[in-house]
């Protein structure tokens, strides 16, 4: 294993002197910087690429089966293996695993235009998914290393918009890039993303861990980063109230194409609805940057009630616009609510299982997904699509009021030995 580390942080220093020009002169907003054009970047191509690699599925096999096994890929998967991937973020240097996990990652998007099959270019897609992982529990981990404690909402908000644009963008490029140049140049265009990722992380001067000589062998398990989150009061209250929000959700994303369907809006009004919701995601991540400890409870709490009534109001839309226009505060809100959930995550947990705390929650929110694609297709067809916006909204409810005790529970001290 030491072996590894020096493999890893030798490709690492070789990637910074790449690029030594560009190397960051701070190691706080600077480097938040580059970490969110990083997210942008992958977060974009991977977008666009699985966009691209449905539609590829769809048009060799002509069977949905197929294509939801796309997805099963991209959501199962990825909770299946991420607990993993969290531990390697507190094993390793972050940095690595950062690195490594976006040039593994280029290195199968490069090979899945050679893959002609369904069933090869899904087999590809695993490896890819699974190279990928360890990037967000990593990097998110990392964040309170490399930035002031003061600026942690700032740079999370920064990241987070990165991000959300990422989202907003990719599926767009996909299609645009898939009707003018084939599925082929998707996938490399997102290897060429992932690429210019690894470049921009070597490139962040700052230590991305913190010293971990002396760490408790106990505390290297897998399931250290989960017991950790449910012995502590915050995070278990929050852990518990977002699984409830995840199973409440999930079924929106069952219902989008019926509900367009039935306001007639078809195949771009399809489009609009995630979209709609990422961008107002954009903008509920640019008014996190603005939070501090003392005010984030409050507006975690408040953002997670209009989120509910977001979803609520779409329920009882009377036209296509107004859906949309629910769907924009829905996401402003949800996408404040998620910079605050990462800041209290990063805040309360030490470096030593903070990539396996994240790994935790990230794991309970896709379990949740899961659980409700198991019912939601069922909800659907039984009560027509608005229903699963009416149990969107009753869900968030019930995650706002378990949140309701953080607002009244004194502040314990941040990132605990434990």
């Amino acid at each position: 294993m030491p072996g590894a580390g020096r493999l890893l942080q030798r490709s690492s220093f070789l990637l910074g002197r790449l690029i030594g020009a560009c190397v960051v002169a701070s190691p706080s907003r600077s480097a938040a910087r580059r970490i969110a054009l990083a997210r942008l970047l992958s977060y974009a191509g991977t977008s666009a690429a699985f966009t691209a690699l449905a539609y590829v599925v769809y048009r060799r096999t002509g069977s949905a089966g197929w294509v939801a096994a796309t997805f099963l890929i991209t959501l199962g998967l990825r909770g299946a293996v991420t607990p993993l991937a969290g531990a390697l973020g507190d094993r390793f240097d972050r940095r690595f695993v950062m690195v490594w996990s976006d040039l593994l990652g280029a290195l199968f998007f490069l090979l899945m235009p050679f893959a002609h099959a369904p069933w090869l270019l899904l087999f590809v897609a695993v490896f890819a998914v699974v190279a990928e992982s360890p990037f967000f529990p990593a990097s998110a981990a990392a964040l309170p290393n490399l930035v002031a404690p003061q600026d942690l909402a700032w740079a999370n908000g920064t990241i987070a918009f990165g991000s959300s644009v990422g989202y907003v963008a990719g599926p767009a490029i996909g299609g645009l890039l898939v009707a003018a140049g084939g599925a082929a140049s998707v996938f490399l265009l997102n290897a060429a993303s992932f690429v210019l990722s690894a470049a921009l992380v070597a490139s962040v001067r700052g230590a991305f861990s913190a010293d971990r000589n002396g760490e408790d062998r106990a505390a290297r398990s897998l399931r250290a980063g989960a017991a950790f989150m449910l012995r502590d009061p915050v995070l278990r209250t929050m852990v518990l109230a977002f699984a409830v929000f995840a199973v409440s959700v999930g079924s929106i994303l069952v219902a989008e194409l019926p509900l367009a369907a039935a306001f007639g809006a078809g195949a771009v009004g399809y489009g609009l609805l995630g979209t709609s919701f990422d961008l107002g995601a954009v903008f509920g991540a640019l008014g996190a940057r603005r939070l501090t400890e003392a005010n984030e409870r409050t507006w975690l709490v408040s953002a997670s009630f209009v989120t509910a009534a977001g979803f609520a109001a779409v329920a009882v839309a009377p036209a296509f616009s107004f859906v949309l226009a629910a769907m924009i505060v829905s996401g402003a809100s949800d996408g404040l609510v998620d910079v605050v959930v990462e800041v209290v995550f990063q805040r309360r947990s030490p470096d030593g299982v903070r990539s396996r705390v994240v790994a935790a929650l990230e794991t309970t929110f896709l379990l949740g997904l899961a659980v409700s694609f198991a019912f939601g297709a069922l909800l659907v067809d039984a009560l027509g699509p608005k229903a699963a916006y009416a149990l969107a909204g009753g869900g968030c409810t019930v995650t706002a009021v378990l949140l309701l005790p953080l607002l009244r529970r004194a502040e314990q001290p941040s990132m605990r030995s434990g």
